[in-house]
């Protein structure tokens, strides 16, 4: 029966708030800095309906997280077929039971109603450790999974109300970090118990079948609108792709390769073209690959709500035992981040095609900088694990209109940089620079956000401080579109300008840096849209005033003469710039802060203009 349209739109609104507290309770209540700070977390309401699971409503933190949150689920109800009950609280892990890589746990409580189990608040966190041989769970050294963390099938922490202690222990045994776990696990299982009481407040107001009706409606509204989305989009064949540096076992230039075909209302992603899976961290399972597909689709649809709907009309195909959709023993480690990128890259790619002001980067590179030790501060020598965000976080790129703002793209996450003041009281670190940097936007008509440049170092620390870093996009920087520059690119320093010092871009492990040593650190940030040349005058001059863009970069990048009073000489860069259209005809050319990316880490003679 189908419901009033009034009240299914008062429902999915209610639902898109409950999904966003239950996000809030976890951020509001966690111990490790990686959630109260970072909010690197997600969450969701998932519906059941007897046949499949449906995503219904997500909150805006990590929506890569959220999509395979969807499988996890799927899993769930498979491995506990008859053995669902009131008060049940399940976590899970594995990437081979619809995760993405071990370190994101999902809590999954499923809500009854009628003695059926309908609703499913979950939450899924990347944990700060995760056991395993690496402190931080991030090994780019392992081959396979068990080298990777603690990896466990769905199991039950509370069954009927009441917790079982045997699990609870072997989760707290194994990680390094069991006094923050624990404190964690009750933020997200706090998180499913307020989305468990909202929906009860909610069933209790209008009823189960008014409910149950309002989001089938909904569900089947969003795929109405969407395949209308669909057939706005010419009918063809269209090819993306796009290559990982290193699977840091000596493969490069994973490739991801996906053809769209668009058919009437329909889509089919054949990602069949893909690279085999590596004896590595950065597989994708099938599940992670999905979630950048479907954030891509939600991307060409940014005025639908985001539900199971988009993508009734969407068929996946993936190969078992390639990049994309990874067969155990084979890790995953990585997934999020290093294939996982390329899938969304690959994916917008094909879409430029077809939705050309639509697309933009929808994805972040990988630039992780974990360091591990003891705190001296405190005189107790206390273990500390800390993940640095401040290494990661510019990816946004430009799209058809609007330069590319903030730190992490949009679409991927929501994610919030740590505060440096709290950092600095959390850990035994000191900072020295954390900003944008001049002339490292990826030039384009609408340019990217700048890159990131992090300088940090021990600070009271008892003994050196081992730092790991791990590098992608160096080589294969963010890609920009429709004539748009590619990204500057990743890299990092270690005992930066000693005679030690350690430049990487790629993988190292265990680089013990002391105290006055730096750490240096380039998120190379995401690509421009549209031809620089096409810039408007007054927007360059506006990037050179701010910092963002250097005279010599104007003129290089943008073909914009600027002059000793800053102001722009118009007949000069009028002549600038035919003759730069003529040079970029006939040639490639590199933006200047690609350039100076590429001079730093060696691969661009320091005489290269």
């Amino acid at each position: 029966m189908a419901a009033d349209p009034v009240t299914t739109e008062i429902i999915r609104n209610y639902m898109e708030t409950v999904a966003a507290e239950v996000v809030q309770t976890m951020v509001r209540t966690a111990v490790q800095p990686i959630f109260n700070e970072a909010h690197d977390c997600s969450g969701g309401l998932f519906y059941y309906n007897n046949d499949e699971v449906s995503l219904i409503a997500r909150a805006d933190a990590v929506p890569n997280q959220v999509f395979p949150s969807l499988q996890s689920v799927e899993e769930c109800l498979r491995f506990f077929a008859g053995d669902l009950s009131e008060g049940d609280v399940i976590i899970v892990s594995d990437p081979y039971y619809g995760g993405s890589h071990i370190p994101d746990y999902t809590v999954v409580k499923p809500v009854f109603f009628d003695g059926e189990p309908l609703f499913f608040p979950a939450v899924r966190g990347h944990v700060l450790d995760a056991g395993g041989p690496v402190a931080s769970s991030m090994n780019p050294n392992a081959t396979e999974i068990w080298q990777e963390g603690f990896r466990f099938a769905p199991l039950k922490l509370y069954e009927k109300g009441h917790l079982r202690r045997e699990v609870w222990s072997l989760m707290l045994s194994n990680t390094r970090m069991p006094k923050m776990m624990e404190g964690d696990f009750g933020a997200m299982i706090g998180g499913c118990a307020v989305g468990e009481t909202r929906l009860r407040e909610l069933v209790g107001k209008y009823g189960v079948e008014t409910v149950r009706d309002s989001v089938e409606d909904l569900l089947d509204y969003t795929e109405r609108r969407f395949r209308d989305i669909v057939r706005e989009w010419p009918d063809g064949v269209y090819h993306g792709e796009s290559s990982l540096d290193t699977d840091y076992q000596g493969n490069e230039n994973i490739t991801v390769r996906v053809t769209v075909e668009i058919d009437g209302d329909r889509i089919r992603a054949d990602f069949s073209g893909s690279d085999l899976q590596t004896p590595s961290v950065i597989n994708s399972t099938r599940a992670n690959t999905l979630s950048y597909l479907y954030s891509g689709l939600s991307a060409l649809a940014p005025d639908l709500p985001i539900n199971s709907g988009v993508y009734r009309s969407v068929e996946s195909v993936t190969v078992p035992g390639s990049v994309v959709h990874s067969l155990p023993p084979v890790g995953a480690g990585l997934a999020t981040t290093a294939i996982g990128a390329d899938v969304g890259e690959a994916v917008m790619a094909a879409f430029e095609q077809f939705a050309p002001r639509s697309v933009a980067t929808t994805v972040i590179d990988l630039a992780d900088l974990w360091s591990v030790g003891k705190d001296g501060r405190s005189g107790e020598d206390e273990d500390f694990i800390q993940f640095d965000y401040h290494a990661s976080p510019c990816s946004a790129g430009g799209t058809y209109g609007v330069d590319g703002w903030g730190a992490w793209t949009p679409i991927f996450s929501a994610l919030q940089i740590n505060s440096i003041e709290m950092s600095e009281i959390q850990y035994p670190c000191l900072y020295w620079q954390a900003e944008y940097t001049t002339d490292t936007a990826a030039p384009g008509q609408w340019r990217g956000s700048p890159a990131y440049m992090l300088r940090r170092q021990p600070y009271k620390a008892s003994g050196s401080t081992f730092h790991t870093g791990i590098v992608q996009a160096t080589i294969n920087p963010l890609r920009g579109f429709q004539g748009g520059s590619p990204g500057v690119g990743n890299y990092m320093v270690f005992r930066d300008g000693a005679d030690d010092e350690l430049m990487i871009s790629s993988a190292e492990m265990q680089i013990a840096v002391e105290e006055g040593e730096m750490v240096v650190a380039q998120s190379g940030g995401g690509g421009g849209w549209g031809d620089p040349l096409d810039r408007d005058v007054d927007m360059v001059l506006s990037d050179v005033v701010d910092g963002y863009v250097s005279v010599d970069g104007a003129r290089h990048d943008y073909g914009v003469v600027i002059d000793d009073s800053q102001d722009v000489d118009v007949a000069a860069t009028l002549e600038e710039r035919e003759k730069l259209k003529i040079q970029r005809a006939d040639q490639p050319w590199t933006s200047l802060g690609r350039q100076q990316t590429l001079k730093r880490i060696g691969l661009l003679p320091e005489t290269v203009e």
